[in-house]
């Protein structure tokens, strides 16, 4: 299984990274959400990590670009943030076809496995 993670925080991007690979988990990790935005254009990943709240380009404007070009629906994106979304917000995405998951920070990590292999 290949996962894509895109989180600004390094230090949460380092954990996840290191507890999804004790798991048996393929996974690549950016920090950099436009570098992620491009990424899940060029290459299929099973699931993709996505974090909501992210200075300059959020999570949000990943999936309106991954909507408008009508790649969104194609995918197995997670999100999670550690901002409380109002729930008619996190309600809304979830509605997306290619939103799977919402997760809030601190990650539990059982959740985080579940969402993955569900």
């Amino acid at each position: 299984m290949k996962i894509l993670l895109i989180d600004d925080n390094q230090d949460i991007t380092d954990l996840l990274s290191k507890f999804l690979e004790a798991k048996g988990f393929e996974n690549i990790v950016t920090n950099d959400p436009r570098e992620g935005l491009e990424r899940i254009k060029e290459e299929k990943y099973d699931v993709v990590l996505l974090d909501i709240s992210m200075p300059e380009f959020s999570g949000i404007d990943i999936i309106q670009t991954l909507e408008r070009e009508q790649i969104l629906r194609n995918q197995k994106i997670i999100i999670f943030s550690a901002l409380a979304l109002a729930n008619l917000q996190v309600t809304e995405l979830l509605k997306k076809e290619g939103i799977h998951g919402c997760l809030k920070k601190p990650i539990q990590l059982k959740e985080l496995v579940t969402a993955i292999t569900n």
